[in-house]
């Protein structure tokens, strides 16, 4: 990276390390995050957070004071994904053995290595600061509810920025698609499949709407893309059918989501589509809705889910693209500049609160959630001064402009 890694200020390389290794030996399944949330608070008694406290739902929230009027916020979840296959790994996915200079386990990349270095870093900045509050928000349940858990920190805390710890090798994200689970249920009539003219087949009404909104054009953002949109599963009702003509078939939508879109606007072509069909043919009947979900958290308060993610897209100068950028050209550093390729927790802070917001993390994309998956020690140290400065910077006058 061309920096020289013996001038990290504030941080102590050693204790940060030691921490991120700590996160990463204690397995946080999603609803599972108790161990790792009572790790973080302890980390942040003893780097002297002057706010510690976990919500209903467990996640943590630290505060360093600064006089109250403006407030930057870092935010990770502390959920990881399982590890199906250990046997296929060179290393325990749970060891966090560090080894050629990269630190490896099960959510070093996605995302306690982020996590700890925003923990850390966040805590150099005591002192040195122009005023804005600091928050560092560590969520739960975020590999299953995109951006939910942040929501219900949100609801009591509105910073002017955020910023996101999910790897992307040190650049500066400034969007992403959201995401949608839509639901498409045509209903039928049974009857017995020697005689498939006395029923109406659900199957083949949905084929039918499948292919009538193949047609629809995707909806298409100069920044994010495609809007695109594909089948993942079908079932049909009763399973298994024998002899029978089912009376049900359920399918699910993976939408992705560009800036702007809303709920409404993302379900009209298929609600006018359904319309058509019905119009054309009594006997076809379909609805369509948001899948939606709810699962208990390790406190035992429950996260319900709409499955609507938003996209987002921030404007390269805004303001804290601008100090972002100024953060690193102070360090030497020339990041680039482009967009998250999955879904984050900016969905909340950006698509549904137009918070705004930016992601910088350690470790590269292609790392989350694979086998020997790991992060390079010197992207830790690195990222913890990136997010110190950060803090320290973010209303500093001279980023305007930079």
């Amino acid at each position: 990276y061309g920096y020289d890694m013996t001038g990290v200020v504030g941080v102590n390389n050693e204790k940060l390390i030691a921490f991120c290794q700590d996160l990463i030996r204690l397995k946080s399944l999603s609803g599972n995050e108790q161990a790792v949330a009572e790790r973080i608070i302890r980390e942040m008694r003893e780097l002297g957070y002057d706010e510690i406290r976990s919500d209903q739902y467990g996640n943590v929230i630290g505060k360093l004071n600064g006089d109250g009027r403006r407030s930057i916020l870092f935010e990770g979840h502390m959920d990881i994904v399982d590890v199906p296959d250990a046997a296929a790994w060179s290393v325990d996915p749970f060891g966090a053995v560090i080894k050629d200079g990269r630190l490896y386990g099960r959510g070093a990349a996605d995302m306690k290595a982020a996590l700890a270095a925003m923990i850390h870093g966040a805590a150099t900045s005591k002192g040195t600061r122009t005023g804005a509050d600091i928050w560092v928000v560590a969520v739960v349940y975020e590999e299953v509810f995109e951006g939910v858990g942040f929501g219900k920190v949100l609801d009591h805390i509105a910073p002017d920025a955020v910023v996101l710890g999910e790897p992307n090798n040190l650049e500066i994200a400034i969007g992403q698609k959201g995401r949608a689970e839509i639901i498409l249920e045509t209903i039928g009539v049974n009857a017995h499949s020697a005689h498939p003219e006395r029923g109406v087949n659900a199957i083949d009404q949905m084929v039918r709407l499948l292919h009538h909104l193949r047609k629809t054009p995707p909806a298409v953002s100069p920044q994010l893309g495609e809007g695109i949109m594909v089948a993942t599963d079908m079932i049909s009702s009763p399973y298994p059918g024998t002899s029978i003509i089912p009376s049900r078939c359920r399918v699910t939508l993976d939408r992705r989501l560009l800036e702007d879109e809303d709920r409404e606007s993302v379900l009209a072509p298929i609600r006018s589509t359904i319309d058509t069909l019905e119009s054309l043919d009594p006997s076809f009947k379909a609805e369509v809705s948001y899948a939606r979900e709810a699962l208990p958290t390790y406190t035992g308060e429950s996260l319900t889910s709409e499955r609507f993610y938003p996209g987002w897209y921030l404007d390269e100068e805004d303001f804290l693209v601008l100090a972002a950028k100024k953060v690193y050209s102070d360090m030497g550093l020339d990041p680039l500049v482009r967009t998250y390729q999955f879904c984050t927790d900016g969905s909340e802070s950006a698509g549904n609160r137009h918070i705004p917001t930016i992601g910088i993390g350690p470790g590269k994309v292609g790392q989350a959630h694979v086998v020997d998956e790991y992060v390079e020690i010197q992207q830790i140290l690195l990222v913890a001064e990136i997010y110190g400065r950060l803090a320290a910077e973010y209303w500093n006058p001279s980023c305007k402009g930079s």
